[in-house]
């Protein structure tokens, strides 16, 4: 269990710095994170179905403004690894990682507590005119970031697999019925909070064209995926254009410039 624990944590250390500080991004998406965790522990198959199964559950949980999410990330990591580890059902993982994932978020905050202990001394060496040392020290802080969640992630592994397994087997059937059926009305929840997102504005529009192409088309899912990224594409595109528009002319004067434009030339 030592080297299973040790390789979890390792994992969602590399996640995270790749996801915040190298700039790879989704990449800690539960769709992701559920594979590597599966690829892990020796059960791929299981590791796909439950990062779909919590993709469909984070899918609508997102930062906006100072809104703090739940921990998507270490939720699935956890809700996948008990499973594996302790041979729960799916709904009941996922019972097990949406909590999980409320406490990561109390632990991002201590995180971000102790991070700007570094910043006076990086200040310092900004007024030093030391631009090796304030690239060292960012190193330094990107480096510490997910620190604290992985040793957690590794002594909950390493120490409360067992005991979960165990606590799971002397809960009452009725119990575990609720966590499964509970478990089970997640995925929906996940769901409606994206279409919360969808009912406003114009991206409506695009909820019922999907809707018919699947309905009424019979469409499958990767048809419908690919004509819904050639419209962003497209859209991205003309938006682009529009927002830079080039007057033209018939005698070739040019576009006018803007008093900033003058001013700045």
């Amino acid at each position: 269990m030592f080297l299973k624990a040790l390789e979890i944590a390792i994992l969602y250390y590399v996640i995270v710095w790749l996801s915040n500080m190298a700039g790879v991004f989704h990449f800690n998406r539960p769709i992701i994170v559920g594979p590597l965790v599966g690829l892990i522990l020796g059960d791929l198959h299981t590791g796909i179905i439950l990062g779909a199964t919590f993709e469909s559950v984070f899918l609508g949980v997102i930062a906006v403004g100072g809104a703090v999410p739940a921990d998507a990330t270490i939720g699935s990591l956890m809700g996948t690894a008990i499973a594996i580890l302790t041979h729960i059902s799916g709904a009941k993982a996922l019972a097990v990682a949406v909590p999980v994932s409320a406490v990561g978020v109390i632990l991002m905050q201590i995180t971000y507590a102790y991070m700007p202990l570094l910043l006076p001394k990086m200040d310092q060496l900004a007024k030093k005119g030391d631009e090796k040392g304030v690239v060292k020290y960012n190193f330094i802080m990107s480096a510490l970031f997910p620190l604290l969640n992985t040793v957690i992630i590794f002594f909950s592994i390493f120490l409360g697999v067992n005991a979960v397994g165990n606590l799971l087997k002397i809960i009452p059937k009725f119990v575990q019925d609720g966590f499964t059926a509970a478990g089970a009305m997640l995925p929906a929840v996940g769901f409606a909070m994206l279409l919360n997102m969808l009912f406003k504005g114009k991206l409506v529009s695009y909820f019922f064209l999907g809707f018919a192409l699947v309905v009424y088309l019979k469409l499958p899912n990767l048809a419908v995926a690919i004509i819904a990224i050639v419209l962003a594409i497209t859209i991205y595109n003309t938006t682009a254009k529009n927002s830079n528009p080039v007057a033209e002319n018939g005698n070739h004067q040019g576009k006018k410039k803007t008093e900033e434009e003058e001013f700045l030339s």
